[in-house]
């Protein structure tokens, strides 16, 4: 059997070191922008691996299992949990304008529609249930009154008149809603409003009027969120039920009080009397759901 000679054989690879100079300049420019292209999409896979490992996506139709706290967790984007917070802050809103403007009483919708957001989006939150909402909006109105007021009598005619109204009033009601367990974030606006911008109604009907929106803003989420899930939502402070929901009984006595007293004014156009009745209802709501911060700490201390 004959070997081939030497001069015969193929090399199968040269090293670069033998190519010629010219060779190995050219394999250079060819590999650099390959290499680039390798880094860039190690990088991608690296990044979409971390987004893979941190964050959730679920898909799954609107469902029971898809509205529990599990599904509110900044790691999770769930689909159902999109379309109903969205379409829920919508319907709310929409639905307060047309009541408000067919029964003629007026409201602050830019607070309003922060609360329609929370209701809608984030109703597991302590800040969604109904009496951080209710006694939020009451409040912050009557701190943003006293504020303004203030801030006229401290500063009058002076060019920081406005700020030192919105200073005073956010201060107002901040320290108010915290100490009445009513804290509610939206309501900061309401208290703000007042310091800057002309009222829709008169100044003493300010308060009622906040109440009456949110107390709608209430009625509506409860039956837009109950469709999917238990709302108001069971927290550590609420385990059992009360007349069918989780509050205790004076939160839901006062919430049903508040219901009446918007049933009630909604006749303002109609029959002043019954109107002027609403608004004694939905005064003594209020009064009851503040309230019942008192009463649990009487409990409390009784135990």
């Amino acid at each position: 059997m004959m070997s081939a000679s030497p001069d015969n054989r193929q090399p199968a690879c040269l090293p670069s070191a033998s190519l010629p100079k010219d060779g190995r300049r050219q394999a250079m420019l060819t590999a650099a922008p390959m290499k680039r292209i390798v880094d860039i999409f190690s990088a991608l896979k690296k990044q979409m691996y971390l987004f893979a490992s941190s964050t959730q996506l679920r898909l799954a139709p609107s469902c029971r299992s898809e509205c529990t706290s599990d599904a509110y967790h900044p790691d999770v984007i769930s689909l159902s949990r999109l379309a109903s917070g969205s379409l829920g802050g919508g319907l709310l809103l929409t639905l307060i304008a047309i009541v408000s403007h067919t029964t003629g009483i007026s409201v602050l919708f830019p607070p309003l529609a922060a609360t329609c957001f929370i209701v809608s989006t984030c109703p597991h939150l302590r800040i969604a249930r109904p009496k951080p909402v209710i006694v939020g909006h009451f409040i912050a109105s009557i701190c943003g009154l006293i504020g303004s007021w203030a801030g006229d009598a401290l500063v009058p005619g002076s060019e920081y008149t406005s700020a030192i109204k919105l200073g005073v009033s956010v201060i107002f009601a901040t320290i108010t809603m915290q100490a009445l367990d009513a804290d509610h974030p939206p309501a900061a606006a309401t208290s703000a409003i007042p310091a800057i911008l002309p009222l829709p109604m008169q100044e003493y009907l300010l308060p009622i009027h906040m109440a009456w929106g949110a107390t709608l803003c209430v009625m509506i989420s409860i039956l837009w969120n109950r469709g999917l899930f238990e709302f108001p939502t069971q927290t550590n402070d609420s385990r059992g039920k009360k007349y069918g929901v989780y509050m205790e009984k004076n939160q839901t006595r006062g919430t049903i009080l508040c219901l009446a007293g918007f049933a009630m004014m909604c006749f303002q156009n109609i029959f002043p009397l019954i109107y002027t009745t609403g608004l004694i209802c939905m005064l003594l709501g209020v009064i009851s759901l503040g309230s019942n911060i008192f009463y649990a700490s009487k409990e409390a201390l009784s135990q």
